[in-house]
């Protein structure tokens, strides 16, 4: 019988990860260090803490809800030398090393409140009315061209159907990415909030540091 490479391949079941997303976001005005640890995002099923509440949220922290099935689209892009050209040899120096890196993320959420319009579509001042004899409890969101983006950390939080465990992909530095984003206001389908960020390395920290952010996952 032929052996074939395939029949000697070990898949592990705890080195495979999916599971259903949840989106979160920085209050910039809270929040200002970035998280350490998986507690400074969210406790996990099992908290370490006996008296911390599984799933909470630390403060600081915004849920815009989970994403549709598709899921969260992390992209992660160098873009590479050319080099430097020399007559004594015949590739470049330091051809195809990177000189730019660069990341953003792309989502449809399945929450379309206006704080998750807000924050996607960078609008402006959430307004609240109380109800009177004219008009029903109410809010508006203003929707502005507002100069420039706001910046906030953010979390897309993972927690794997079997073993229950945590994996938090955290940003230190996100915008939104307004171009062409579009909501299909139907009666028969659900309607989805597009989220697309461009991810900024913080170039005042140090490599090794995670100047994009960090990964976090439950052992």
């Amino acid at each position: 019988m032929t052996a074939y490479m395939i029949d000697n391949i070990t898949v592990t079941r705890s080195k495979v990860y999916k599971g259903a997303g949840r989106f979160i976001v920085s209050d910039p005005d809270q929040l200002t260090s970035f998280p350490g640890r998986l507690e400074s995002i969210m406790q996990p099923a099992s908290p370490a803490d006996a008296g911390a509440t599984a799933y909470a949220l630390a403060t600081g922290w915004d849920d815009l809800g989970p994403t549709t099935e598709d899921g969260m689209k992390i992209k992660r892009e160098a873009d590479l030398s050319e080099g430097i050209p020399l007559d004594q040899r015949t590739t470049n120096l330091d051809e195809g090393e990177p000189e730019n890196w660069s990341m953003e993320s792309e989502a449809t959420l399945l929450h379309t409140d206006l704080e998750t319009i807000q924050k996607s579509w960078e609008g402006g001042t959430l307004r609240a009315f109380s109800a009177d004899g004219t008009h029903v409890a109410q809010h508006a969101l203003d929707l502005d061209a507002p100069s420039s983006f706001t910046e906030r950390m953010a979390a897309f939080i993972q927690e794997d159907p079997k073993s229950g465990k945590l994996r938090a992909y955290v940003f230190r530095s996100t915008i939104p990415q307004v171009d062409g984003s579009e909501m299909a206001l139907q009666a028969g389908e659900a309607t989805g909030m597009p989220l697309k960020l461009k991810l900024n390395a913080d170039e005042t920290i140090s490599e090794g540091s995670g100047q994009f952010g960090k990964i976090f996952e439950e052992d």
